[in-house]
């Protein structure tokens, strides 16, 4: 098994994904990016495949972005959290880190938040 850390992003957004996978292979920190589609398929992989740091959409068919923060500690309790949100209301985030997310981005992105919160996940 490799020692590369995984990394999961969770958005049912393709485009949004794409852009992150994009962004996170530009930044040249070795990691192995997975992918789901929504909330449901994000807590299966993160189960089946324990990732490091998890980009996570808060508003997502099937179990939002705020069910899956309080179902990963018991699925994948390793797993830091980053939520990446159009809602970036500091209501919304404060809940979100309070449900146990590490940091938050707010959507539309700049690659280099991408890269800083990666790095500040992994060494958290």
């Amino acid at each position: 098994m490799s020692d590369t850390p995984t990394l999961l992003l969770v958005d049912d957004d393709s485009f949004v994904r794409r852009i992150l996978k994009d962004v996170i292979t530009d930044t040249g920190i070795d990691l192995r990016v997975l992918e789901a589609a929504d909330g449901e398929e994000g807590l299966a992989v993160a189960e089946r495949e324990q990732p490091a740091v998890m980009f996570l959409d808060l508003f997502m068919p099937k179990k939002s972005g705020l069910e899956v923060l309080g179902a990963i500690k018991h699925v994948s309790p390793g797993t830091r959290v980053l939520v990446i949100s159009s809602m970036d209301a500091e209501p919304v985030v404060e809940q979100a880190i309070s449900a146990g997310a590490v940091g938050f981005v707010g959507k539309p992105f700049h690659p280099l938040e991408i890269a800083s919160a990666v790095r500040q996940a992994l060494a958290h």
